[in-house]
């Protein structure tokens, strides 16, 4: 693998992992009830999963959120990140 693909892969990585904290974000009411329903980490990041169709590792993501992330600099720094790789990546 070169280089470039290195990075393209790593970009797109980065991308689908602010996709999955910003859906988390986006619905945050629904994932603290899931969280909160949990009987464990584990049932938590499992029933985000499935809330938001998620890969563990993006699930993972979403349940180790801070309640800082969700000021609206914070979301619209993640939305400006977002759009500038799309725009690079798609």
């Amino acid at each position: 693998m070169t280089v470039p693909d290195e990075i393209a892969r790593a970009e797109r990585a980065r991308l689908d992992m602010l996709d999955a904290v910003y859906a988390g974000i986006q619905r945050r009411g629904e994932v603290l009830d899931v969280v909160s329903n949990a009987d464990s980490l584990e049932d938590a990041r499992r029933a985000i999963q499935r809330l938001l169709g998620l890969t563990e590792e993006h699930a993972q993501a979403v349940l180790d959120l801070q309640f800082g992330r969700l000021t609206r600099s914070s979301v619209t720094r993640i939305e400006r990140d977002r759009e500038n790789l799309r725009a690079e990546w798609g």
